[in-house]
């Protein structure tokens, strides 16, 4: 009876020993019971319910006896790319939603504005120079809708000129109509009589010469090109930063300084665990060696230009929050409604002038009897000329404004800043360093924990060191440039000429080892998902002083005037009571820095 025991166990270590499994043990189940459970969870079915001894065959959790096989471990490689993909994404949605609110809220708010100024150009019209308020509404017209268009146009493709342009043809088609009021009363017509068309095209063309309005279509001109171009160059430049950290966007190019070791690396530190029948979360340390290898190549090379970036529209929002600006986009389309005013009274004031040199280029008035009769009315009292609708601009100004604050607090600019170099701390920051997956078993991560630069990857425990990981990827390198490109758009907005020295050396420093706090663990980890509050709130003011150059008077900006046009006789105000020509003394938000942008002279 003894020996057939013996015989009865050593039967059963010798199928043991050749692998049998057809009878497992029940305790070689239970060791599985914890994996089954976990791939159950994801929804792998078709996996082993037991140890087997094909661990010495995977690729990646090898081990004598796995609770994967080779199928499994396939499945789990793919599995954990695609979770490393979506957290990436996640990490960088903060960034993508603080850049894109940003600019859908400033693009809103300069629309908003526009709409509003040109009702209050209009009603001016209406209340004060009644005689040209028809004709003079579909110039307007054409003059606001290209300054709504260009809100919604590429900077880079459409140059600041197309809205001196509009500027100018706004007063050059703005001439006859005012001129007309002129000359009805000068030759005692009837208010419908309408100049012959030969006639209106020789006022409009010579209206340079002429320069019935003084100095302001000019001004206006160029601070309404520099002001559109400053505001249109900040929303491109938040746009191209949402684009390039959107989740469809940087899939073709975040991630992987060397893809294979990166996808090996992952699955030891997330999936092998569960191959060992354990399912404990991977060490801090571990996680972070493993992130920043795989990180390596575009914390190297990006950390520095997305910096930089960064740095500079952060300084044009400082400008608009801080009122570093001798004239911002929302105070000028505030006061557009003076300012063209100022421009019609002004030729109202020296209308016998003008009429002199219209004399000169054009000849005397030709009129077009069967023109359609333009009907006037008493002129009307402009008792809301200087009143803007507080109310309504209080909430769009309010949300503009919060988040302009919002781009600049500590927190952000740690989080944005060192979006890439401070990545491994974020997705690693609910992991600990105890009782934890190291890679090999459960217990604590011993090995080192490199930095971010690139030359600490030569001593990450988790991967073997290859040139490639310093090779500069061709479409990394497109982002780079990118980067530097609007970068230095931004900051021709914020200097007088083209010349960006303060902000040359961050690139050439750049070291990739972060630019922000690499402390930033408050937010989400592997396993978090990231939710973001909305901003504070914050508000200035400026304002936007008007000059006008009386004719014949020497112009100190060298304009030409015409000295041999005759001049005489008295000035004639007709059709017209005084404007305020100031706008309201309002506490408003600053909306935008302006840049120096040459033009071209108007009239």
């Amino acid at each position: 009876m003894r020996r057939f025991l013996l015989a009865v166990i050593a039967l059963s270590a010798h199928r043991l020993r050749d692998g049998c499994t057809a009878y497992p043990s029940s305790s070689s189940s239970a060791d599985c019971d914890v994996a089954v459970q976990r791939f159950r969870s994801v929804g792998l079915y078709d996996t082993p319910s037991s140890r087997i001894d094909q661990g010495n065959n995977l690729k990646v959790c090898q081990s004598q006896q796995s609770c994967c096989n080779a199928a499994t471990e396939v499945q789990l490689i793919d599995m954990v790319d695609n979770e490393y993909k979506r957290h990436l994404a996640g990490q960088a949605s903060f960034v993508y939603d603080l850049l894109n609110s940003t600019a859908h809220h400033l693009q809103d708010h300069m629309t908003h504005m526009i709409r509003k100024s040109k009702s209050k150009t209009i009603r001016v019209l209406a209340d004060v120079y009644v005689s040209i308020e028809g004709p003079a509404t579909s110039l307007l017209d054409m003059f606001y809708g290209r300054l709504s268009r260009y809100v919604h146009e590429d900077p880079e493709t459409t140059p600041a000129s197309s809205l001196e342009d509009a500027a100018s043809k706004l007063f050059s088609d703005l001439f006859p109509v005012v001129y007309r009021t002129v000359a009805v009363a000068f030759d005692k017509l009837d208010n419908s009589s309408q100049f012959d068309e030969d006639y209106v095209q020789c006022l409009v063309g010579k209206s340079f010469e002429i320069r019935p309005f003084g100095d302001v279509p000019y001004m206006l001109a160029k601070d309404i090109s520099r002001t559109f171009t400053a505001t249109n160059v900040l929303v491109h430049a938040l746009r191209y930063g949402g684009q390039l950290v959107d989740a469809e966007h940087s899939r073709s190019w975040l991630g992987y300084g060397n893809r294979d070791q990166c996808v090996a690396a992952l699955t030891r530190m997330k999936q092998c665990s569960w191959c060992d029948g354990k399912d404990s979360k991977p060490c801090h340390g571990l996680c972070v060696n493993v992130i920043r290898g795989c990180l390596a190549r575009e914390t190297a090379h990006l950390d520095a230009p997305w910096t930089g970036y960064y740095e500079a529209v952060d300084r044009l929002v400082s400008a608009i929050n801080n009122g570093q600006s001798s004239v911002c986009l929302e105070d000028l389309l505030r006061s557009l409604h003076s300012r063209i005013s100022e421009a019609i009274m002004y030729a109202m004031n020296h209308a016998s002038d003008i009429q002199n040199n219209v004399k000169y280029y054009c000849g005397p008035a030709k009129w077009n009897n069967r023109a359609p009769l333009v009907t006037t009315e008493t002129l009307k009292t402009p008792e809301s000329q200087e009143v803007w609708n507080i109310e309504e601009e209080d909430l769009s100004s309010a949300k503009l404004t919060s988040k302009l604050f919002k781009f600049s607090d500590t927190e952000t600019v740690v989080r944005v800043r060192g979006l890439f170099s401070n990545m491994a701390h974020s997705m690693c920051s609910n992991y600990t360093t105890t009782n934890c997956w190291n890679g090999r078993t459960v217990g604590e991560y011993t090995d080192n924990v490199v930095g971010p630069l690139l030359s600490a990857q030569m001593y990450n425990p988790e991967f073997d060191w290859t040139s490639s990981i310093n090779t500069q990827d061709n479409k990394v390198a497109e982002v780079i440039d990118k980067l530097r490109h609007i970068r230095q758009m931004v900051l021709n907005q914020l200097t007088p000429s083209s010349q960006s020295d303060l902000f040359m050396a961050d690139e050439a420093e750049g070291s990739g080892e972060g630019s922000g706090d690499g402390g930033v663990s408050k937010h989400a980890g592997w396993d978090d998902d990231d939710n973001v509050d909305e901003y504070s709130s914050g508000d200035g003011s400026g304002e936007n002083p008007i000059t006008t150059q009386l004719p014949g008077v020497a112009d100190p900006k060298g304009h030409p005037t015409d000295i041999s046009a005759p001049k005489s006789g008295s000035d004639i105000v007709i059709n017209s009571k005084e404007p305020t020509g100031v706008a309201s003394s309002l506490h408003v938000p600053l909306l935008i820095m302006v840049c120096l942008i040459p033009v071209t002279r108007i009239f």
